[in-house]
């Protein structure tokens, strides 16, 4: 916008006092930014024991024998990988869990192989790992990122785990049960816990306690005694295998929670930004017609005198300057908004490559 001149009077014109320039001009608003949106990543890692009816109840003495058998057979038979025998390690296992783990000849697959014999779930979660009751069998879903080290054990640890539930009569699984559910109630107000149930509940119906069974015993410490006797049988040192679960997802965690944060944030300033660049638009728009109508009454000789004239005159300049000042703020915040745009989409990028390895299905941001 140009200014006006100081004012001055013509001795031919009479009381004029000067201008404000009528063709007044403004810096356009800069265009509202984009609203944020979020790629969300879901720490739900899941292992499932595939069987809508896997529990055998009330087996017999000969029947367990025979089971022992064939088990020890197969374990005789079976020659694991490094990988596998690597996983056996670093989870330490103790002989009963190796046995049980080679018992289930775990086959590590890439996604097309491992997809076909396990399955996909919902949008939102992935599934890393599988045992298959009738074939008594473990599928392992092949985690190749560094970021996620140690989730493999996990879920091997999870899906052996599911090998040992299914090997235990029915008292022993109600005995255990009962455990495994007082342990479950302390986390009844845990917003990620009660969905990851109702997912597997979604799944595979009836099996909450055997789900139970594997998830408490790779992933929660301080079971209690009766408990931690029980899980003792499967794991020489079962916190250093927690530890290995805090530590790849804490990846996770941080990721999206950084992300959550950001996109707070963004929304924030969007919603800011957007609302003064609408107050400085209908802020000019308004000094605009109040110059042209100060300029119409300066032409009609309308001021009486100088200190009239440049009242009005310094009030309109004083708008100007504020809107100015508004416009340079706004500025100033879109920049920081597509700085902090930026980051999102790197978070994004990194949410979704992480998504895909841990075999997520992919379903659209909720923000």
């Amino acid at each position: 916008m140009t200014l006006p001149p100081p004012a001055g009077q013509s001795p031919t014109e009479g009381p004029r006092y000067g201008e404000y320039s009528a063709a007044t001009t403004w810096d356009a608003p800069p265009p509202p930014p984009a609203a944020p949106k979020k790629t969300r990543i879901l720490p739900i890692v899941l292992g499932l024991g595939i069987s809508f009816s896997i529990i055998i109840a009330g087996a017999t003495t000969a029947y367990l024998q025979r089971d022992n058998i064939r088990d020890l057979l197969t374990v005789w038979s079976y020659e694991p990988t490094a990988v596998v025998e690597g996983y056996i390690e670093r989870s330490q296992m103790t002989d009963r869990g190796e046995f049980l783990f080679k018992a289930s000849q775990p086959v590590v697959a890439g996604s097309a192989e491992f997809n076909e014999t396990c399955g996909t779930l919902e949008e939102g979660t992935g599934v890393l790992g599988c045992y298959i009751p009738s074939s008594r069998l473990i599928f392992l879903f092949d985690v190749t990122d560094d970021r996620l080290d140690g989730v493999e054990e996990v879920v091997a640890s999870h899906e052996m785990l599911h090998a040992a539930w299914d090997r235990m009569g029915s008292d022993e699984q109600k005995r255990i049960g009962v455990l495994l559910e007082k342990v479950a109630a302390g986390y009844a107000d845990d917003e990620d816990f009660s969905e990851r149930m109702a997912v597997y509940a979604r799944a595979e119906p009836g099996e909450r306690l055997n789900e139970l069974h594997s998830i408490l015993g790779t992933e929660y410490a301080d079971l209690g005694a009766e408990l931690e006797k029980h899980y003792a049988e499967f794991f020489t040192d079962r916190a250093a295998l927690v530890e290995l679960h805090v530590a790849s997802n804490a990846v996770l965690k941080d990721i999206d929670e950084r992300t959550t944060a950001l996109v707070a944030e963004l929304d924030a300033l969007y919603e800011e930004v957007e609302s003064d660049n609408d107050r400085y638009v209908a802020g000019y728009d308004k000094l605009d017609k109040d110059v042209a109508a100060f300029n119409a009454k300066n032409n009609a000789y309308g001021f009486s005198n100088q200190a009239e004239f440049d009242a009005e005159r310094n009030a309109l300049i004083a708008r100007q300057n504020k809107l100015d000042k508004l416009y340079a703020s706004i500025i100033k915040r879109d920049k920081i908004y597509k700085t902090k745009s930026a980051e999102l989409e790197e978070l994004n990028a990194q949410a979704a490559s992480l998504n895909k390895e841990l075999n997520i299905v992919e379903r659209e941001s909720e923000f």
